[in-house]
């Protein structure tokens, strides 16, 4: 079942008071809000997309798709995602950190064709983030793309001085041009994703539901807190569960495990999905190359989820 939300959530979600929202209820600005069972007003989420635009940019989040194992939906997730909230009229930065340059790849690029990088913007002294980031086909979307170079970063990285603030550093010119940018992350604790996590207010954990799953979880952890302790920057960590089939007893039996672990920080599961896997192949996010997919419906509610937390 669909999430409905509060006036309170939906306010939090647009920045405005609580009364605005009944304001543009009389003044017809927004449609008439509907009641529960119970007479409390409520927001689909179709309803609380349409008060975020009558509210224009307000939210300022950046977000790492992070974790050390590959293979567990780290770039489908931020490509999904990205798009989801573009469509919902938040400005969105998308940058691609991982050597291997799928999420470029996907937006229908080839990242040896491409003059600048996420690579330059990291080892260049004089590349600005502006000459980095490109446009996609996708509105309110934008890219920084990545290629092989990357995955030398590190070495050159070892020579420069304050190298893990390298990143936030290069973003705050932008500081107020998106709603979102959200880091793509390689699948491994470097010097560039300390990098990712620094420039930070939150990380996604994308994790498959399986039993040595939960080791990951404890590192990035412990490298949560290393740089709360260092670097005096607290992030806010959401699990998200990927690959989610409920008839295998194993899936279950790990969701639940996670629920009593990590309560409020987990976000709904996103369910397997054959369709999911295709859209990347297509060079298009799921929203727009399967509309009515079962995949395209879990990434619209965790967009409402993130948007409300």
């Amino acid at each position: 079942m669909d999430k409905n939300f509060t006036p309170a959530e939906v306010a939090d979600i647009a920045g405005i008071p609580k009364t605005q929202l009944l304001e543009w209820e009389k003044e017809g600005k927004i449609p008439p809000i509907p009641r529960d069972e119970h007479n409390h007003r409520t927001f689909t989420a179709e309803q609380v997309s349409s008060v975020v635009q009558l509210a224009g940019p307000v939210i300022r989040r950046r977000i790492s798709v992070v974790n050390q194992k590959g293979g567990v939906g780290k770039t489908t997730t931020t490509f999904n995602l990205g798009a989801c909230l573009a469509r919902r009229g938040q400005r969105v930065l998308i940058m691609d950190l991982d050597a291997q340059a799928n999420l470029t790849i996907s937006f229908g690029h080839n990242p040896d064709d491409i003059q600048k990088t996420s690579y330059d913007l990291f080892t260049d002294d004089s590349v600005t983030i502006s000459q980095v980031t490109v446009k996609t086909d996708y509105g309110n979307l934008f890219l920084v793309p990545a290629d092989i170079r990357l995955a030398g970063a590190d070495a050159k990285l070892r020579e420069m001085l304050v190298r893990e603030r390298i990143l936030d550093t290069k973003l705050e010119p932008i500081r107020d041009a998106y709603n979102f940018i959200l880091f793509d992350c390689p699948p491994n604790l470097s010097t560039v994703t300390i990098n990712a996590l620094v420039a930070s207010s939150d990380a996604i954990v994308p994790i498959e539901t399986q039993f040595y799953s939960m080791k990951a979880i404890d590192d990035l952890t412990s490298t949560f807190d290393l740089i709360k302790r260092k670097m005096n920057h607290a992030i806010k960590t959401w699990i998200l569960p990927t690959k989610i089939d409920r008839r295998v007893k194993v899936h279950t039996g790990m969701l639940t495990m996670l629920e009593q672990n990590f309560g409020g920080r987990l976000l709904t599961p996103i369910k397997t999905d054959a369709k999911l896997a295709s859209a990347p192949m297509i060079k298009a996010p799921v929203i727009y190359s399967y509309p009515g997919s079962r995949s395209a419906h879990d990434f619209e509610r965790l967009t409402m989820e993130v948007l409300a937390q």
